[in-house]
């Protein structure tokens, strides 16, 4: 599906229009315009800005806009971010600690290789 007219579709389900997804998401209400009526593309930061108004995980409306694949940094990150933040306390508190094990064990690692230099 086009990303604008899924944008379209998430300001029909919600009745808003664009001028207030535009607030909600602190996004240029011209930019919201453009983006919809295909005078621009969306980047990075105005599907944040839209993440943010339609309260959906960034990733999410990345892939709706065809950005997923791209090199940029956070977005492995943020998925992670958002997939964590899905887990109880406990299940966080757990892998919390699996990251430490695998830290520790991965300066160890670093570390064997670097005295057989």
């Amino acid at each position: 599906m086009d990303f604008s007219v899924w944008l379209n579709q998430e300001l029909e389900t919600r009745g808003w229009s664009r001028s207030e997804a535009a607030r909600r998401g602190n996004v240029s209400a011209s930019m919201f315009d453009k983006v919809i009526n295909g005078q621009a593309k969306p980047g990075i930061n105005f599907c944040r800005g839209v993440a943010k108004a339609f309260n959906l995980p960034v990733i999410d409306v990345l892939r709706k806009a065809g950005i997923e694949n791209t090199d940029w940094p956070g977005n492995k990150v943020e998925e992670i971010k958002e997939l964590f933040n899905q887990l109880t306390i406990e299940n966080q508190a757990h892998i919390r600690q699996q990251i430490l094990v695998l830290l520790e064990m991965q300066r160890r690692d670093n570390a064997v290789h670097s005295s057989k230099k």
